[in-house]
């Protein structure tokens, strides 16, 4: 499994009300979230992003409603929107 970092963000167009990252960045590379969500699900990669000096790992988890994935950070004492306060692309 290799490790990558998640440099940036893109937002897909919404209702103002929820955030929805549609693709991130990941050194020059542009990934839907799609893919990266497959990829964490499947074991084959793992993300983290860089959040207040410190490595922090990036899960997909099921909206319960839809029960589609969605990109998150792990629990612990960060927000879950620790990526969104990632630059857009």
């Amino acid at each position: 499994m290799a490790d990558y970092e998640i440099i940036a963000v893109r937002e897909a167009a919404g209702n103002g009300r929820t955030h929805h990252i549609a693709a991130v960045k990941v050194g020059e590379s542009l990934f839907l979230a799609d893919q990266i969500v497959d990829w964490i699900t499947a074991g084959t990669h793992r993300f983290w992003v860089w959040f207040h000096n410190e490595e922090v790992d990036v899960i997909a988890r099921e909206q319960g409603s839809s029960r589609r994935y969605y990109l998150t950070i792990a629990g612990g004492s960060f927000p879950p929107v620790a990526m969104l306060s990632l630059p857009r692309f």
